[in-house]
């Protein structure tokens, strides 16, 4: 049986979401049988020099490490620690992707398929010599689309490189051989505005592996936001609105990114600001808050989904969504009766936050959550789904 093999940015023991759904899902992979390994960088948001110290990761060579995560062997390319700064964290992608396609090339008799997971959006790069050079079956997943949120975020003003960019990204989706999103509202789009073949096009969710938590003993007006501080998030929009509502809430936010700075100047008795934490101790932490903030731009409609929005139905987190009522988010707040979404355009947050009162409209969340736990954000059903593309 040839090998198949995860490449992503992000993996353990990084603790960033998106890479845990990763290893995950090739675990579950390997518990059923397949010959799995991943390609990723080694940690570069939670840089700690001790994993080359202690035996965690162990070096093959100049720039190549190797760890493992439940049975499931991991190449890490060694990488500096994460850059907040635009044009050095572009060097550092490419930097990455010149190590990946030098392992592809090395590597590519060993291996028949090949999963690459879509951040940085210049992994488009890597998915197109994989399928057309290295002549591997390619599969993509398309966890946040660009050029789409640079442009509408006005991160990327030029017209030739945005023109560029979905030239070289649209080129992507048509050879490679199935692409993944995680929400239908995304497909329909690629399938409509970008005329990706939608038969290729697979939806799988996010979900999150953790240990399903109890939920609070009593409802408090108590909210917490954990994860990236970008400017996707617009967190901040979120606050001043909260700063102005008539219903007293607390926020409590545990993170980093590009924003962690300004969104520290809001600090005050009802706004608390922590860098970022380990999950064990979030969980431990808010186990009493009922409440969980899965924020996004505006602008952002199918372009992004968040994947924390799983990891606080595990926490038995009743959402607060702060997006657009057209976005992938909020379509499933209301499809699966999770939570409730606040329009970011909206003037006030009181007429929003006051549908929190009622009990049994907050029952009903709850035994939706479960539902969702169960059937829908499940590994294995996750798994098998990323299994029948193989």
């Amino acid at each position: 049986m040839s090998k198949v093999l995860f490449h992503s940015l992000t993996i353990p023991p990084d603790n960033v979401s998106t890479g845990q759904l990763v290893a995950d899902i090739a675990s579950e992979l390997k518990l059923e049988g397949k010959q799995i390994e991943i390609l990723a960088s080694s940690p570069q948001y939670n840089f700690n020099n001790e994993i080359y110290e202690n035996g965690t990761l162990e070096k093959l060579g100049k720039h190549l490490y190797v760890s493992e995560y439940n049975g499931v062997k991991i190449y890490h390319i060694h990488s500096n620690r994460r850059s907040f700064n635009r044009e050095k964290r572009f060097l550092q992608w490419l930097s990455f992707h010149c190590k990946s396609i030098i392992f592809l090339y090395k590597n590519r008799h060993n291996y028949e398929t090949v999963f690459i997971f879509s951040y940085p959006p210049t992994m488009n790069l890597v998915a197109i010599l994989s399928k057309k050079l290295f002549k591997l079956k390619t599969i993509y997943s398309v966890w946040e689309l660009y050029p789409e949120i640079a442009q509408k975020l006005n991160e990327l003003n030029s017209k030739l490189l945005l023109s560029l960019f979905k030239k070289i990204d649209n080129y992507c989706l048509k050879i490679i051989d199935e692409v993944v999103v995680n929400s239908d509202e995304l497909k329909l789009y690629l399938s409509r505005e970008r005329n990706v073949n939608e038969n290729k096009i697979s939806v799988i969710y996010h979900f999150s592996n953790a240990t399903a938590s109890q939920k609070p003993e009593e409802i408090s007006n108590h909210i917490i936001y954990t994860g990236n501080l970008g400017k996707p998030q617009n967190i901040q929009s979120f606050i001043e609105k909260l700063n102005k509502s008539t219903v007293a809430f607390k926020l409590t936010i545990y993170g980093s990114g590009s924003e962690y700075e300004n969104i520290l100047t809001f600090r005050s008795k009802f706004i608390e600001v922590n860098p970022y934490t380990i999950r064990s101790q979030i969980i431990d932490d808010t186990k009493e808050v009922p409440f969980a903030l899965v924020s996004l731009s505006s602008e952002i409609t199918v372009e992004g989904f968040p994947g924390k929005t799983f990891d606080y139905l595990k926490m038995n987190k009743i959402l607060i969504g702060y997006s657009n009522p057209n976005s992938g988010l909020a379509k499933f707040i209301e499809e699966y009766n999770v939570g409730i979404n606040i329009d970011p355009n909206t003037q006030s947050l009181d007429e929003e936050l006051k549908k929190l009162d009622n009990k049994e409209s907050l029952e009903n969340f709850y035994k939706n959550i479960e539902k969702v736990n169960n059937n829908i954000a499940n590994i294995k059903a996750v798994a098998q789904s990323y299994s029948d593309l193989i």
